[in-house]
């Protein structure tokens, strides 16, 4: 643990209050320095070696120690001058001793928690308890030393074999691993250990998924269900699960079937406790996210029926209608987000996109730049004021617009596409090539990328260059015309 800079603030004024008391107190001035100087170094030292939890009351009763002890000081520097020689150079001694243990234990603590992962080795040398061998085999999964991680929750269950913290990180190692027989093992010990622990489940069910047994997976998902009724967040855990499955099982019928039953209890939840606007919108999202657009719009609906300034609502209620088709509901919908939150520019920016669909190129703009007056970072806003800036034949200001957009969003390789093609457009060969190079290298799969690179270094007359990328782009399902084949054949080796 370290010191943080409030505490450091804080204990600079204590130290700074007990100087002005003593000094008040007309106490001698070097003894003054001396006491306060020990007063910060000292209790800096015991912050960092018990820790805050058992520290705030004695910095209290220390504070006030010193505080008393400043008072006496002045009859104890009379008492030590009329001592011998020795016992003062003994007292001093003493203080030099003391002084030095406090400084060099400071460092020692502060070198031992430049990270997590020093002080917990320490700490389980020092203490080799199961949370001591815990938190080191956390670190250690944390830096990805999942051999060292496994050797320390294993140390953990030698020492404690109820850990179900130890079991949890075998289950994570062995999920990483794909070792999911023993995923299995592990989540069913800590559900032996604790029954009321959901995310035990969760991972037994992804384990019995991830090896194809779907009846082992949905009833562990049902015993879920069933151990936590009407609890809204076990049950969109369970959705997102069964959408996880069908996604890597598509041809498995039983996981769509159950993940409707689930969206079904939950849908009459929803009736029974009598949602507000945030549980409508969340509802409607869970349904987008499973391809339920019909059942999410009419979720949203109710959300903004509800709330009709709900951000969130507004916007995913507007994209469905926009990747519908159905502009005229869209518009009016982005209308009233931008209205009770014009400060959205993604609001602004689907307009732009309407108003280019519906051909009003102008309208367009003005809702483009209005993105870039709310966000200056918007590439995605540059971009298409480039493409109409292109499509309108003004190139100069299509450069301009989409080096701007991959300045901001370096890995939009359609934006680096079509720079080259308004490169090409201006006759700049050599900056089109590079243009289309970062295309195939952010996006390998770009098939018009490698057509339009073996064109222009075959106007660069770089014959090699453009066989070789026409043969990538063949690979990529490209049919180029016979008459390019027969320009390029004289060329081939």
């Amino acid at each position: 643990m370290k010191i943080s800079f409030a505490f450091l603030i804080i204990h600079c004024l204590c130290s700074v209050i007990l100087a002005v008391c003593a000094l008040a107190w007309k106490i001698n001035k070097p003894w003054v320095f001396l006491f306060t100087f020990f007063f910060f170094i000292s209790e800096s030292a015991v912050f960092l070696v018990w820790g805050p939890a058992r520290y705030y009351g004695v910095y209290a009763g220390t504070f006030l120690f010193f505080l008393l002890l400043s008072k006496a000081i002045d009859r104890f520097y009379i008492f030590l001058k009329t001592q011998e020689a020795a016992v003062r150079f003994l007292f001093w001694a003493a203080v030099v001793v003391f002084g030095s243990a406090v400084v060099l234990t400071s460092i020692f603590e502060v070198h031992l928690r430049r990270d997590a992962l020093t002080f917990w080795v320490y700490e389980s040398k020092r203490e080799r308890n199961p949370n001591a061998m815990n938190n080191l085999a956390d670190q250690y999964y944390a830096s990805k030393n999942f051999s060292k991680a496994q050797e320390y929750y294993q140390k953990a269950l030698m020492a404690d074999p109820k850990s179900i913290r130890a079991y949890e990180g075998l289950s994570r190692l062995a999920k990483e691993a794909g070792h999911w027989d023993k995923a299995i093992e592990y989540s069913q010990k800590i559900i032996d250990l604790n029954p009321q622990l959901p995310q035990a489940y969760l991972d037994l069910g992804e384990a019995f998924r991830a090896m194809g047994n779907s009846a082992n997976a949905v009833e562990t998902y049902s015993r879920l269900l069933a151990l936590f009724p009407d609890n809204e967040k076990i049950d969109i855990n369970v959705i997102e699960a069964y959408s996880h499955a069908i996604a890597d099982n598509p041809q498995d019928g039983l996981y769509k079937e159950k993940r409707e039953e689930v969206l079904a209890e939950f849908e009459q939840l929803s009736k029974r406790k009598k949602y507000n606007a945030a549980d409508y919108y969340n509802l409607g999202f869970l349904y987008e996210q499973v391809g339920g657009k019909d059942e999410a719009m009419r979720f949203y609906n109710k959300a903004v029926q509800m709330q009709p300034d709900l951000e969130p609502a507004l916007y995913n209620l507007a994209n469905l209608y926009q990747d519908a088709g159905n502009y005229k509901i869209a518009m009016e919908l982005y209308g009233r987000l931008i209205h009770y939150h014009p400060k959205n520019p993604l609001g602004y920016l689907n307009m732009g996109h309407i108003f280019y669909a519906l051909g009003e190129k102008q309208r367009a703009r003005q809702f483009y730049l209005k993105v870039i007056d709310l966000d200056p970072e918007n590439g995605d806003a540059y971009y298409n004021l480039g493409y109409l800036s292109e499509s309108q034949g003004e190139l100069s200001e299509a450069v301009n617009y989409y080096e701007k957009a991959v300045e901001l969003a370096p890995k939009n390789a359609e934006a680096y596409y079509n720079l080259g093609n308004v490169y090409a457009s201006l006759g700049q060969n050599g900056e089109a090539i590079a243009s289309y190079l970062k295309t195939v290298g952010i996006d390998p799969q770009h098939q018009d990328a490698f057509v339009n690179l073996s064109i222009m270094s075959f106007k660069s007359r770089d014959f090699p260059g453009a066989i070789h990328y026409l043969e990538d782009a063949q690979a990529l399902g490209y049919n180029p015309p016979a008459e390019y084949l027969k320009t390029l054949e004289p060329y081939r080796k």
